[in-house]
């Protein structure tokens, strides 16, 4: 305490609250440092947590590599399976027409109402729906090379059949009957089907280049979108009487309208 001149006294003041009423407060201490150990356990507790998370990504990865490679394998042996059947109907089916043509004389026996030929006729559109494109072509020429098809000999039927999208190329099938059939988008570049009865078949988007197509008999076929560039034998009157021939490319290359 100090004594004034009126002999009163005043608080005395500490250094501390002098400095506090010149130049203000002072700031507050830092807080005191993490100990080392707490650092040390928060890095581990982040590195568990990252290789934790990277050994999850990782093993993720591997089931997804292992599943699609699972998937594709399950692919492949259905492809296998599927392309196995198919060879065995094909199989199947020629066997079935030999014992009919050796049994049966199904060459020599064939009025619409002979039990030989009625099956054989179910029998060859029933194989024709399950075979993929190159077995059918294969069917084909088994047909045209026993002799079952041909306009001397209609042992079967092939009115209305679906041959479509079979690959074709350079087949033989002259003088065989196609009224009705189904060939839209059948590659039969190169083919002969000179004298072959296409009436009413459908052979839009067909690819014909090179064709042999003298004499057929083409009233009301369907030719849009196919392609008879190089063909040989096509007349005036045959693409007269042809049903259509919107899209399709021409023997000297120009697109009808």
């Amino acid at each position: 305490m100090e004594e004034t001149e009126m002999g009163a006294t005043t608080p005395s003041t500490t250094p501390s609250q002098e400095y506090d009423n010149i130049y203000g407060p002072l700031p507050p201490p830092p807080p005191p440092a993490a100990h080392p150990y707490v650092w040390t356990h928060l890095w581990s507790i982040l590195l568990v947590i990252c290789l934790a998370g990277g050994f999850l990504w990782l093993n993720l990865q591997q089931r997804q590599t292992a599943l699609l490679a699972s998937q594709q394998e399950q692919a492949t042996q259905r492809g296998i399976a599927t392309e196995q059947q198919r060879e065995t109907i094909l199989q199947n089916y020629m066997n079935k027409m030999t014992d009919l043509m050796i049994n049966n004389q199904l060459l020599k026996n064939h009025s619409r109402a002979d039990s030989a030929k009625l099956a054989a006729d179910a029998l060859t559109r029933e194989t024709l729906s399950r075979l993929d494109a190159d077995r059918k072509a294969i069917l084909m020429r088994f047909l045209f090379q026993t002799r079952l098809i041909s306009n001397d000999s209609d042992a079967i039927d092939l009115q209305d059949v679906d041959i479509s999208q079979a690959h074709m190329g350079q087949i033989d099938i002259r003088d065989t009957t196609l009224t009705g059939a189904n060939l839209s988008a059948t590659d039969l570049h190169g083919a002969t089907l000179s004298n072959a009865i296409l009436v009413f078949t459908n052979l839009s988007h067909a690819n014909l280049a090179k064709a042999d197509l003298h004499a057929c008999d083409m009233h009301n076929t369907n030719l849009s979108g196919a392609n008879l560039r190089d063909v040989t034998g096509l007349t005036t009157d045959q693409i007269n009487r042809a049903g259509s021939l919107k899209g399709a490319t021409m023997p000297d290359g120009t697109v009808h309208n």
